[in-house]
């Protein structure tokens, strides 16, 4: 009787050991989930931040390539007209070198973290 239940004290314990370890699991599997959000946002502030800090840098002689850009994108809207509605669109990108930078120190940060 004691074999049989020593058995059945260590089939409970393997299950519950077992079941924490799926919960950790999905815990971890929901942070990383989460986590390229984070990447998303500090890659995005970055660019925003280096972008604003490479306007103010052109305005420094020794910091002028700081603000060297390019722009690229629809130079013209697109228009649709269904007479119903009017849609237009447009995008544009502008990406100098001090906001690549500031991306890359958002991607440092982000392994960081």
């Amino acid at each position: 009787k004691s074999k049989i239940l020593l058995n059945k004290i260590k089939k409970t314990i393997i299950m519950i050991t077992y079941k924490s370890k799926e919960r950790e699991d999905k815990k971890m599997a929901a942070a990383k989930g989460k986590s390229g959000w984070i990447l998303v946002v500090l890659i995005l502030a970055g660019l925003v931040i280096g972008g604003l800090l490479g306007q103010l840098a052109t305005k420094v002689d020794f910091l002028w390539w700081l603000g060297y850009s390019q722009t690229f994108g629809l130079t013209t809207p697109l228009e649709l007209d269904l007479s119903v509605i009017q849609l237009t669109f447009a995008i544009s990108f502008k990406i100098s070198v001090s906001s690549i930078i500031g991306m890359i120190i958002g991607i440092l940060i982000y392994k960081m973290i």
